[in-house]
């Protein structure tokens, strides 16, 4: 019963965020979506920003879940690559009104820290793949996990920009895999 009002809380938190936006979005209307109430909602979470990184961190986890288990890790690195972006830019045009929120300038500290979590556990499964690939592939270089973060940083970054403009995802998914395609391709900084 508890993980269920926990999921439920989170699931209002995100109907808000589509109606409303993060910035409008108070506890009140959270309670409502989730058909909760407000003392049930204290019991869960501190406040509003600690259930947004909640559900973020949810929603990175399974979107991570999701773009690991996409990954073909026999296929060559580029169609490896074709993989994770497709899935991932499919996941977040799923639902654009809330992936639109991390965008938001109302995101607190905790987020950015949350944020920043999720880039990391990013940068660690392309290390983690590329790794397998150059086991297979002596073409292949590994990856650090500074320039896999500084991938994944960026590419959010740009992918953040297109939303906010309500630009088509088509011309930042190309870019996305050519640039990734090129660090990839690349070896050791000079």
């Amino acid at each position: 019963m508890r993980e269920a009002q926990h999921a439920r809380l989170m699931e209002g938190l995100a109907a808000s965020i589509r109606e409303k936006g993060l910035a409008r979005t108070q506890v009140t209307d959270i309670v409502r979506h989730a058909r909760a109430s407000r003392r049930t909602f204290y019991n869960h979470f501190a406040d509003k920003e600690a259930c947004f990184v909640e559900l973020m961190n949810t929603l990175s986890d399974a979107f991570l879940e999701a773009v690991d288990r996409a990954i073909d890790r026999e296929a060559p690195i580029a169609t490896q690559v074709e993989q994770a972006v497709d899935t991932y830019l499919g996941l977040v045009t799923g639902d654009p009104a809330l992936m639109a929120t991390f965008a938001s300038p109302a995101l607190g500290e905790r987020t950015v820290v949350a944020q920043r979590e999720g880039f990391e556990r990013y940068a660690e499964l392309i290390v983690a793949v590329v790794a397998g690939d150059s086991a297979r592939d002596p073409r292949v270089s590994p990856i650090s996990i500074e320039r896999a973060y500084m991938l994944v940083s960026g590419l959010h970054q740009t992918l953040v920009r297109a939303l906010v403009r309500g630009e088509d995802l088509g011309r930042a998914s190309y870019e996305f895999k050519a640039v990734i395609k090129l660090v990839l391709s690349g070896g050791p900084a000079a």
